[in-house]
């Protein structure tokens, strides 16, 4: 071995061990044969780790991704890009970006795998944030009219095709201006975060309650087995919302009025639907407020 290959050695080497990112040798077959010591430092792991699977430290949801990634990029010699989380010792986990590379020998035999892996925790935190604010209401936390229209379509589209029941109930506060104007807007927003509260606790897991704005509130109902199905739920919002709250000190009692649609019978598509459930909604104020109008 010449001198120059051994300076280029050490001088690499060093560059491995002083850098941040995390260096692993993995085998054809997916054993862990070297890991940097930034590995141990961010992921407190002992060298035993060494000899072990590289995915015994992934989380389980994203070992199935992992090790598809890893064969593909095994079988068709091309490099992988991956992200995924690591779980670490103290039970939290860490997203990191994922560049591996097969390794050739003098004779041009793969002859393993050269991973880095780079932190991205803080950028996956950021993107997951910025995704909750893009379809989440930031007041009540509900799913926004964005995420509502997703969910309202999939839903549609999965009654048609399975035969199943879908339903949209429309939803308005009675008199809400009067709470602003009587006890001020921060009232109000603490009375619409109590309201959402108790929508949300009124449906079951696979429905979705969304605040479309203002005091204007969507519920979808998904594969319910009766019509009478939908009543039952408008019902049991009415009485849970009528009961009195009590915000900033004020005991507050305010109603709704609601109105549903169901599909297919009054529309097959999404608008009309919404629009049939608006106009049974403005059909229970006319009644007298308080009301469920299917």
């Amino acid at each position: 071995m010449d001198k120059g290959f051994q300076e280029h050695e050490a001088f690499f080497r060093q560059l491995v061990e002083q850098s941040s990112d995390l260096f692993q040798g993995i085998s054809l077959h997916g054993i862990t044969t070297y890991v940097s010591p930034s590995f141990y430092k961010i992921m407190g792991m002992p060298s035993s780790i060494v000899g072990k699977p590289c995915t015994s430290y992934i989380t389980e949801m994203d070992t199935p991704l992992f090790e598809h990634a890893f064969h593909q990029m095994i079988q068709n010699h091309q490099p992988m890009c991956l992200d995924y989380r690591l779980q670490l010792p103290n039970g939290s986990l860490l997203w990191v970006e994922g560049k591996a590379n097969i390794m050739y020998d003098r004779q041009g035999n793969p002859s393993g795998v050269a991973l880095i892996a780079r932190d991205i925790d803080k950028h996956k935190q950021l993107e997951q944030k910025l995704t909750h604010m893009a379809y989440y209401d930031s007041l009540t936390g509900l799913p926004n009219r964005r995420l509502f229209q997703d969910r309202y379509s999939q839903a549609l589209l999965t009654a048609k095709r399975y035969q199943h029941r879908a339903a949209v109930l429309y939803l308005d506060l009675d008199d809400f201006k009067f709470i602003n104007d009587t006890y001020g807007h921060a009232a109000g927003d603490e009375l619409l975060k109590a309201v959402s509260s108790r929508l949300a606790h009124c449906v079951r897991d696979p429905d979705t309650v969304s605040r479309l704005g203002g005091d204007e509130f969507v519920i979808l109902l998904q594969n319910f087995e009766h019509p009478d199905d939908i009543r039952k739920v408008g019902i049991r919002v009415i009485e849970s919302l009528k009961q009195p709250y009590v915000i900033h000190s004020h005991t507050i009692s305010i109603t709704c009025s609601m109105g549903a649609a169901e599909y297919p019978q009054d529309g097959i598509d999404t608008d009309t639907l919404l629009q049939h459930a608006d106009a049974a909604m403005y059909h229970a104020k006319q009644h007298g407020k308080n009301y469920f109008q299917s």
